[in-house]
């Protein structure tokens, strides 16, 4: 189907967790068609409260019969990869709930199912959501914390009852020693630190305190797992789903050398607070709640559609994650966005809890996390490639910028402001280094910005390379387009597009070229409006660009 068209989802695990999505997915321009659950006696009440028009208690006879575009996994743990491959084997795209898989063997076949699969596949970290968490992220990225160096997270939730009535978390949460359900607590931090991931862990626990119902031991009452990542920051963990406590099940720290963070460990008096330099010369704790009630954090830092939530997101689930990790799902099914929980990022999730469980078990050894992103037998994936072509040669396209913004040259002390607007729109691993690295090879006049006049903010951007290479021999490269979403349908993004083409043109290349992804379907929109043609150059392309046309709706 095209992805302007309303999406199908089926849900399996409808009578437990999958239950609570109906509001999300409806709120953002899809439908539960199909319900799925073991529990037959239950499956009329979820189909009528789900709204969906199938039910099925077989998960592969859902599959094959319904008319499906993507896929909930709301089930247990252990079946999150084996449902979610089969979804991928069938091109379906998948929302799998945490953590991403229960063994490092089954999670490398997951990532190798959505590796040879064109569906998508993310994993629904709704914690990531949490207002406050998504606030931090904001001001991180902004460079406002300075250089992050330890952050913690917890996950406190005394579940000893719930595991008799939800019989697998007893198995899989609270009968194996290690992080067992950590990414609530990991998945926020990676974020707030993008580009890195962590390359090692140790795990130590506290030892047996409580019994279950039948006289047996549960796993260690508190785990904590050390992380270091690629970049060195240290990282502590904590889960406890056993102790006998009032829960509190989201607590995180952050240190920079400009800043730093405690959110509220849910007690009688204690609130979240923050600190960093911008915010005060004093180094004093301010209340974050208090400042987000008065707009001075919340306007600054927090996206429109989190300042006035929709009422979609409001009836959602977690604080209106639930709304949120579904909007972000169905805008990169349709190619509007990255998918910001990828498999890739699953798995930096995922693999520090699993490597954990086997540190635990061998007195706190400090062990490797593998990186899922050497995990395939398939080959090297291939960006898409467009031409300009030579009829047009003679013909530069002009750069048409709104009333309200203009065009100028980056400047050295751009750097910063920059580097935020490229980590806003998804190019995650951009940091001082690659800005040097690329800066060699741009042409003279060939980087542009666009600049929002009235808050002086950078907005849109390309640039112009001289990048030969075995494919473009002579070849300029029109590259790194970004255009910040806070200012869409402004065509913004042409008007760099043109600018940067129009300079390679100008530079006299003959060879012009650009690189992109079949989801970024926006910008293979403006790129195929203003002229660039699709370059095949490999098996498949053909293909590939045939369904990029089908989903853009524009003919052969």
């Amino acid at each position: 189907m095209s992805v302007t068209e309303r999406l199908n989802v089926g849900l399996v695990g409808a009578a437990g967790r999958g239950g609570s999505f109906r509001a999300a997915f409806e709120g953002n321009g899809a439908r539960i068609h199909a319900v799925c659950d073991i529990r037959a006696e239950e499956l009329e009440r979820c189909r009528h409260a789900l709204g969906a028009s199938e039910a099925y208690s077989d998960y592969a006879e859902m599959i094959e019969k319904s008319d499906l575009d993507a896929i909930v996994v709301g089930t247990p743990m252990p079946f999150h990869v084996p449902q979610s491959m089969l979804a991928l084997q069938h091109n379906l795209h998948v929302l799998s709930e945490v953590p991403a898989g229960v063994s490092v063997e089954e999670c490398k076949a997951l990532v190798l199912a959505s590796r040879k699969s064109k569906a998508l596949y993310m994993m629904a970290e709704n914690y990531t959501y949490i207002k406050t968490n998504v606030l931090i992220r904001e001001i991180v990225r902004q460079g406002l914390f300075g250089q992050v160096y330890y952050a913690e997270g917890e996950y406190i939730h005394e579940l000893k009852e719930l595991n008799e009535i939800t019989a697998w978390r007893r198995q899989w949460q609270t009968g194996i020693d290690g992080i067992t359900y950590g990414t609530h607590s990991l998945g926020p931090i990676l974020q707030w630190m993008p580009g890195d991931r962590v390359v090692r862990v140790s795990c130590e626990g506290s030892r047996h305190h409580y019994r279950d119902p039948r006289g047996d031991p549960y796993h260690d009452d508190t785990a904590v797992m050390l992380c270091k990542t690629t970049k060195g920051v240290l990282i502590k963990i904590r889960l406890d789903m056993l102790s006998d406590r009032p829960h509190s099940l989201t607590n995180y720290q952050l240190q920079g050398t400009d800043g730093c963070y405690e959110s509220s460990r849910g007690g009688p008096v204690d609130r979240g607070k923050i600190w960093f330099r911008q915010l005060s010369k004093e180094i004093r704790w301010h209340d974050v709640e208090s400042l987000m009630e008065i707009d001075a954090l919340a306007e600054k830092f927090l996206p429109e559609l989190w300042r006035n939530p929709p009422a979609e997101a409001l009836r959602s689930g977690h604080w209106g994650g639930d709304y949120f990790e579904v909007l972000d799902f169905i805008n990169a099914i349709r190619g509007k966005a990255p998918c910001p929980i990828g498999i890739h990022e699953a798995m930096d999730m995922t693999l520090p809890g699993l490597i954990s469980q086997e540190s635990i078990s061998r007195g706190g050894a400090w062990l490797d996390v593998p990186d899922s992103r050497v995990w395939t037998d398939m080959p090297p994936y291939r960006q898409l490639h467009m031409i300009w072509p030579e009829s047009k040669l003679g013909s530069p396209p002009v750069p048409h910028v709104p009333h309200g913004y203009e065009m100028r040259e980056y400047r050295e002390s751009d750097e910063a402001e920059y580097l935020a607007l490229m980590s806003k729109v998804g190019f995650k691993t951009w940091d001082h280094e690659q800005m040097g690295r690329t800066l060699r090879s741009v042409l003279p006049g060939g980087f542009f910005e666009i600049v929002h006049k009235s808050s002086g903010k950078i907005v849109a951007t390309a640039m112009a390379q001289h990048k030969p290479t075995d494919l473009h021999p002579f070849g300029g490269e029109m590259g790194w387009v970004a255009a910040d979403p806070d200012h869409k349908a402004q065509g913004l993004g042409r008007a760099a597009t043109a600018a940067a083409t129009a300079r390679l043109l100008q530079a006299g290349y003959r060879s012009i070229y650009l690189q992109t992804d079949d989801f970024r379907l926006p910008a293979l929109a403006i790129y195929l409006r203003l002229g660039f043609e699709p370059f095949l150059y490999a098996e498949g392309m053909a293909e590939r660009w045939q369904a990029v046309r089908n989903n853009l709706r524009r003919p052969s």
